[in-house]
């Protein structure tokens, strides 16, 4: 599994890849990892799931 940790450039699987997004925070909720996500070129906050995660190379 590929390793995300603080300020790492992700794309999230399910939306298609459509938005970069950098890691901002790593909260475990009910056990779960919860990933933060702010958008890079956009205005946006968000979570996902490691699961959902793709790394930008």
């Amino acid at each position: 599994m590929q390793h995300i940790e603080i300020g790492s450039l992700v794309y999230r699987k399910s939306y298609q890849k459509d938005v970069l997004f950098r890691v901002s925070d790593i909260r475990y909720i009910n056990g779960k990892k919860i990933i933060i996500l702010k958008g890079v070129n956009v205005r946006l906050i968000a979570d996902a799931e490691e699961e959902d995660l793709d790394i930008k190379e």
